[in-house]
């Protein structure tokens, strides 16, 4: 009988499987988000249109008494232009309890006073100035919105170097400037908001909302709308 041998056969090295492929590094953790909040730790604000500022220091509330300064120059030509400051106090459901004006120059036991009428924007500094206690508002007041109305009956783009400012009322300094600087063809502007947070502190926003009226009466509603 013929004996048949197989070839030898020829094993190969069992080949390594491969590596797992390294995990992928972890993603860094997401930072912290950002309120936007600015303070006044670093001095005097400028805002813009929209802009806020919340009146702390240091974490803590800095102001127990603040002042609104409202300036304007006055009319080069023609009339004298009467630009009045008022400010407007709402509650938490928007609704007005009071106003200050130069026809009712304080409100809540003078917490809220007004410094008087200037009829033609003459003399150097702040030519209106509405002086707000804080800490001495009642606490059903959450929010006030100062306004600037044109009695004269003069549009905002025929005058001159608007602007508002707040002040610390017991020292002088100015704490936030707001110029009013893409002025519109109306009487009235709602210049900023105070808002009481819940935490106690108050936070400023500059409005910069133009309405048609040359009293504060007719920007009740619209500031109610702008809180």
């Amino acid at each position: 009988p013929v004996t048949v041998v197989a070839p030898p056969v020829n094993f190969a090295p069992p080949v390594p499987a491969p590596a797992p492929a390294p995990a992928p590094a972890p993603a860094p953790a997401p930072a912290a988000p950002s309120d936007g909040r600015i303070t006044l730790d670093k001095g005097r604000v400028s805002l813009t249109k929209g802009g806020s500022v919340s009146l702390i220091k240091n974490g803590r509330a800095l102001l127990s008494s603040v002042r609104m300064g409202l300036g304007w120059e006055p009319a080069q030509r023609g009339r004298d232009i009467d630009l009045d400051a008022s400010v407007i106090a709402y509650d938490s459901r928007r609704r007005e309890l009071d106003k200050v004006w130069f026809m009712h120059l304080h409100a809540f036991d003078a917490a809220i006073q007004h410094a008087g009428d200037n009829l033609t924007g003459d003399g150097a500094g702040d030519d209106e100035a509405i002086t707000v206690h804080l800490q001495s508002l009642p606490e059903q007041v959450t929010g006030l919105v100062f306004t600037v109305n044109s009695f004269s009956g003069q549009r905002f783009t025929e005058v001159a170097n608007a602007y508002c400012r707040l002040l610390d009322a017991t020292t002088g300094a100015e704490l936030v400037r707001f110029d009013l600087t893409r002025a519109e063809p109306h009487t009235g502007v709602l210049m900023c908001k105070l808002i009481r947070m819940n935490t106690g502190e108050w936070v400023m926003t500059a409005l910069e909302e133009y309405v048609d009226s040359k009293t504060v009466r007719g920007m009740v509603k619209p500031g109610a709308k702008a809180l």
